[in-house]
């Protein structure tokens, strides 16, 4: 049985995407992933293993001068000439501009049209009339795919209501590492400690997009109320040269020697901080619908797990109901760097929850935040 993934984007940068072609190749399938080839951040990328079975045709790119939308246009068409010729049994799509290649194959359809999202907005919360019509088609064109993925059950319900999708069956998947990954580390971030006369101090990371919705800004702030003993390390791509707005804060403030920036750092460096790290900050404001439900999705959320590392989220009606079925984290007040540096001592000092919630983690990862535990609650159903 042969899978097609298509997506629009660089799939090095989708970790469910990488496990479940991983996991499917293991188990003797045949994959072709079809995407887009991103020139965006390439040095942060290294080799990445997507199966033994696995193979990735990327599609051609239009010269430079032209607009997006014709390299859109070759990728559908591009899409479309796989299909005639390979003929996959399932196809599944990976974000809503894959989906838009569903009118073009769905004549070569011959198993299963799945759609995993990752990622909607709420029709009636877009502005400009193009995003309103992209999310028009989104949820129009879900209605012929046999079934849905979401990395959780509240946007699942909300997806199914606003699409008043009743032909597909709808499936969670949350966004998990697989019990079985070992990440590989190098000693970048040894030497960086050793380097900046830190590597006796606690590090608390906040891990992901340096940029607004994060309330990055209130944890730099929070730096001036922690204790002396611990620093933050703020690592991750860049928006909008954020980063250069904290760092001026940093050094009006005078925390250079408390707060870090560590920005387009490799995977080995990643993973090196969060193996390395004693609590972990995961923050969404609610600036868009996903930053609402963010438990069990969020890549930083589920890369603390991996990493048995408690952390702090913010205190939204999302990882209330979350903490009440997995006590894997504290909450605060994100929006007020006193009560953020007030959490972050509280729960350093107490070490009797602090390794009550490891404790709690490593049940939880090995019981059901897991990949095995999500493929097996949805694409094992259906296969």
């Amino acid at each position: 049985m042969s899978f097609f993934f298509i997506i629009w984007a660089n799939p090095k940068f989708y970790q469910t995407l990488i496990f479940l072609a991983q996991y499917l190749s293991k188990k003797n399938y045949k994959v072709y992933i079809l995407a887009k080839k991103s020139k965006n951040n390439q040095n942060i990328i290294e080799k990445i293993n997507f199966g033994r079975n696995t193979k990735i045709l990327y599609a051609p790119e239009t010269p430079f001068f032209l607009p997006n939308f014709f390299n859109f246009l070759i990728f559908i068409f591009f899409c479309l000439f796989k299909c005639f010729f390979i003929k996959p049994k399932n196809i599944i799509f990976f974000n809503k501009f894959a989906l838009f290649c569903l009118p073009f194959i769905i004549f070569f359809k011959r198993g299963k049209f799945i759609y995993h999202n990752f990622d909607f907005e709420i029709y009636k919360n877009l502005k400009s009339t193009k995003q309103k019509i992209l999310a028009f088609l989104e949820l129009f064109l879900s209605n012929f795919c046999d079934y849905l993925i979401f990395p959780s059950s509240e946007r699942s319900k909300i997806f199914r209501k606003i699409s008043k999708n009743k032909k597909s069956i709808f499936f969670e998947f949350k966004n998990c590492f697989p019990k079985t990954y070992i990440p590989q580390k190098k000693n970048e971030f040894k030497f960086f400690l050793k380097k900046n006369n830190i590597s006796n101090k606690k590090i608390i990371c906040h891990l992901g997009s340096i940029g607004p919705g994060h309330f990055i800004d209130q944890i730099v702030n929070s730096a001036v109320y922690i204790k002396n003993e611990f620093v933050i390390i703020i690592a991750g791509s860049p928006m909008h040269k954020y980063d250069e707005y904290l760092q001026r804060k940093i050094d009006k403030l005078d925390l250079s020697n408390k707060v870090y920036i560590l920005k387009n750092i490799t995977n080995h460096f990643w993973f090196e901080i969060l193996f390395k790290s004693s609590l972990g900050l995961c923050f969404y404001e609610n600036v868009h619908f996903s930053h609402r439900y963010m438990a069990g999705t969020s890549q930083k959320f589920n890369n603390y797990i991996l990493a048995n590392i408690p952390m702090i989220t913010n205190n939204n009606k999302d990882f209330l109901n979350f903490k009440k079925q997995h006590n894997i984290f504290d909450v605060t007040n994100a929006s007020n760097p006193k009560k953020i540096a007030s959490k972050i001592n509280s729960l350093l000092a107490n070490k009797k929850r602090y390794y009550k919630i490891k404790k709690n983690l490593k049940i939880s990862f090995l019981n059901d935040l897991n990949f095995e535990k999500q493929f097996q609650n949805s694409y094992e159903i259906f296969l």
